[in-house]
C-alpha cells in the first residue's frame, strides 16, 4: 500500500465523529469502556465497536486490569490509552495541506 493510500486509510478511521471523540477523551487520561460510554452518552456495544476499530488501526491500545471501584472491585476492565500514531497521522494530514 502506497504511503498516500495508507494516509487517507488512517485519516478516514482517525476522523470519524465518534472515534475522534474517544481519542479526544482518551488523550486526557486512560479509561475503562464504561468511563467512555457514560462520558459520551453512548451505548457500551457501540463505544466498544469503535475501540476495537481504533485499537486494530494502531491508534489506541488496551491491557486488561483489576477494576479498583467499588461497584466492580476485583473485576477484570479494559483499560484503554491513545499511542502516538495519532499525533503522527495528524501532523503528515497537516503536511498535505
Amino acid at each position: 500500500m502506497k504511503l498516500e493510500e495508507k494516509l487517507v486509510k488512517d485519516a478516514h478511521v482517525l476522523l470519524h465523529p465518534i472515534r475522534f471523540r474517544i481519542l479526544e477523551l482518551l488523550k486526557e487520561r486512560p479509561l475503562h469502556i464504561n468511563a467512555i460510554s457514560i462520558a459520551m452518552g453512548m451505548e457500551r456495544r457501540l463505544v466498544s465497536y469503535h475501540l476495537g476499530v481504533l485499537e486494530e488501526s494502531g491508534f489506541l491500545t488496551s491491557k486488561y486490569e483489576m477494576s479498583e471501584e467499588k461497584k466492580s472491585k476485583g473485576r477484570a476492565i479494559r483499560k484503554c490509552w491513545v499511542t502516538n500514531k495519532v499525533d503522527q497521522v495528524i501532523s503528515e494530514i497537516k503536511k498535505g495541506l
